[in-house]
């Protein structure tokens, strides 16, 4: 009986880490840009890391070094060590660090 109780509680732990989500988490729906923009320059401020999540679903680690015009900016890619220009409508999501 005690068996039956730890495997029916392992698998209650199981569904509620792959089913139960926590909704405030979730970026399944963009950014707004002037959102993006706030916290684009905050990092660049800052000095911090970003996470940017493109439109096409890539992801890639930075840091901001300076802004271009009002919708580029230019990353230095921890990921691939080059220093990309982005642009403000590529982006879907950005997260700090």
């Amino acid at each position: 009986m005690n068996l039956l109780k730890s495997l029916n509680n392992y698998s209650k732990q199981i569904y509620n880490y792959f089913f139960t989500y926590n909704i405030n988490k979730l970026t399944t729906f963009a950014q707004d840009p002037g959102k993006i923009i706030r916290i684009l320059e905050h990092a660049l401020f800052h000095k911090e890391y970003i996470l940017l999540t493109y439109q096409n679903g890539k992801t890639e680690i930075g840091q901001l070094i300076k802004r271009t015009s009002a919708g580029r900016f230019v990353l230095d890619s921890y990921d691939n060590n080059i220093i990309r220009i982005i642009d403000l409508n590529d982006i879907f999501n950005v997260e700090t660090a």
